[in-house]
């Protein structure tokens, strides 16, 4: 097979998402991407481990994977996969991920909050103009949020935070009351580094972000090519929160099918994204449908200082 084909897997707290590419000469054709909502971050706070139900979806959508891997010739030593926040706070993530690497022979490297924000950057900076040298990223996972200011033209980090609020941890906490408490403890803990990240415009990544700007175009399919480059102002967000902060997850999944599993915590997205942007004073969010497994696949490896646990 011609080119140079890589597979990258994202194991976030919600979702499981695959991205099979053909990476030549700087150039990204993509072949396959999936994506699976498993919902690995459920109840982690109360038990901190992964509950059996989501570790058993994880599984077999990373076998589903593997087999898909197996039929584009892609050696599954080769598969570069991550696990992120999730995962560095599951007492049996080790246990599971061994048991992965034994049957499914894929090795799952969980990285560190620095490595999230470092591919996610390497993604969206390879699909994305900006009008800005020094912009501002923010990547909504299920159990974090990353904040990343980058400047474009260096390719370079300026700085980086990871919040303990995602938008599964965001649906919990709404179940059972805690919400406000809750989130202002994280503003309040991190209220520093919350002002240096204030901005008018703002660059999303992340399945909680697209799906907002979906459901902002009022579709019942996900069409990728209209979400990625979507502008939405903060008057749309408001919006979006006054017509479905209320909703069930039946609710949503009635209104907007393209959300499947995903109906179940995109709730606690919405009261997510919409207390971030007035926290940090943001006008303007450009949605990009790139990210983490985009920057892991072009970069084609994990380095060793981004594993987490390793020095």
């Amino acid at each position: 097979m011609n080119g140079d084909i890589r597979a990258s897997i994202d194991i976030g707290s919600n979702s499981v998402l695959l991205l099979i590419g053909d990476f030549t000469h700087g150039k990204l054709k993509e072949i396959s991407k999936r994506s699976e909502i498993t919902a690995l971050g459920r109840d982690l706070d109360i038990n901190k481990a992964f509950h059996q139900d989501s570790m058993d979806a994880t599984y077999y959508a990373l076998k589903n994977y593997a087999e898909e891997c197996d039929s584009h010739g892609i050696p599954r030593e080769r598969i570069i996969a991550t696990a992120t926040e999730a995962a560095r706070v599951a007492k049996n993530a080790p246990d599971f991920f061994k048991k992965i690497l034994d049957e499914l022979s894929i090795n799952v490297h969980i990285i560190t909050s620095e490595a999230e924000a470092y591919y996610s950057t390497r993604g969206i900076l390879f699909n994305t103009s900006f009008d800005n040298d020094l912009i501002t990223l923010m990547d909504i996972g299920g159990a974090s949020t990353e904040l990343i200011r980058v400047n474009t033209k260096k390719m370079q980090i300026h700085e980086s935070i990871s919040l303990p609020i995602g938008a599964v941890r965001s649906s919990n906490w709404l179940q059972e009351n805690l919400f406000v408490q809750n989130l202002q403890k994280v503003f309040l803990d991190f209220r520093i580094e919350l002002d240096r990240f204030q901005s008018k415009e703002i660059f999303c990544v992340a399945g909680t972000m697209t799906s907002l700007g979906n459901m902002h175009l009022q579709r019942k399919d996900f069409i990728e090519d209209d979400v990625h480059g979507l502008m939405l102002m903060s008057e749309d967000i408001d919006i979006l929160f006054k017509k479905y902060s209320s909703y069930t997850s039946e609710q949503f999944l009635n209104s907007f099918p393209f959300l499947q599993k995903r109906a179940g915590s995109i709730r606690g997205g919405l009261y997510l994204v919409y207390h971030m942007i007035h926290r940090l004073m943001v006008k303007e969010l450009t949605i990009s449908t790139y990210g983490l497994r985009y920057g892991t696949l072009i970069e084609g490896s994990v380095k060793r200082d981004f594993i987490y646990g390793k020095s």
